[in-house]
């Protein structure tokens, strides 16, 4: 009875937990209720104070703690895929794979452990014993799909505002602005995946790097079609010379085609 009492509180702590260290990655600075609040002259210190101690003392030692033993004994096939998974759903920076790493593996813990609870309540029957069997290796790809989700959403928002994305940056250039001055007025216009993954970018030449390998970096952390087309014509004209603000009028007005197409495919 106390085995499986012991069992029942182990699992449960570490499926709350799991899920938890999935809201703390979700969540970006300020978009707690406390952070609105306290932007319209409500909320006080003090709760933002025990909310983030909470966090602090709790949550994130722990969290650390397992993270470093997962990313230490993970394989670095595993760790590369993971971090570039979390690169494609825009949680690398708020998360890190190390966090994802034990987010699954306490999420297999939590599963095995009610499956063993399960296994002692029903005297291993034979047909529960194969289902668990099953459901075992499914429980530890949860959190993959969770991350699948939020990949293709992702990546659907930024196929989605692109087009316009591009109009505002011809119409920005064609008016005299450089494509740096330009793009940093769009970044600051577009709100989303696009809008993040341009600041991004401009961060990124910000300190040294090239157009052009800012442009293969931005292809690489979305993995978009129709960006990375725009892209590889973006290069192009750099190579050879072509201006800048005839390249954006002819892939503005192929995105305009291809969103056209898709709405009738959809419809």
């Amino acid at each position: 009875m106390y085995v499986i009492i012991g069992i029942i509180f182990v699992s449960v702590f570490l499926l709350v937990f799991s899920l938890g260290l999935i809201i703390v990655t979700r969540r970006g600075p300020g978009i707690t209720m406390t952070g609105r609040l306290s932007r319209y002259g409500y909320g006080t210190r003090r709760e933002e104070k025990e909310v983030s101690s909470f966090s602090d003392r709790v949550i994130m030692p722990v969290l650390r703690r397992i993270a470093s033993v997962v990313g230490k004994v993970s394989p670095k096939g595993i760790v590369k895929s993971a971090e570039h998974k979390l690169e494609l759903a825009g949680l690398l920076e708020r998360a890190g794979v190390n966090v994802y790493l034990a987010v699954k593996f306490l999420f297999a813990v939590g599963f095995l452990l009610i499956f063993i609870l399960l296994l002692i309540l029903y005297d291993f029957h034979l047909i529960v014993s194969a289902l668990l069997m099953v459901l075992i290796p499914i429980s530890y790809f949860l959190p993959d799909i969770y991350l699948r989700n939020k990949i293709n959403n992702r990546q659907e928002e930024i196929r989605r505002s692109l087009p316009n994305a591009l109009d505002m940056l011809t119409i920005v250039v064609e008016a005299g602005l450089s494509f740096d001055v330009a793009l940093s007025r769009v970044a600051s216009g577009i709100k989303g995946p696009m809008g993040e993954e341009f600041n991004k970018m401009l961060k990124e030449m910000n300190i040294g790097l090239s157009r052009r390998e800012a442009l293969r970096n931005l292809v690489r952390r979305t993995n978009v079609q129709d960006l990375d087309s725009f892209i590889t014509a973006m290069v192009q004209a750099e190579i050879l010379g072509v201006p800048i603000g005839k390249i954006l009028r002819i892939q503005a007005s192929e995105m305009r085609i291809r969103r056209s197409y898709r709405a009738e495919e959809e419809g």
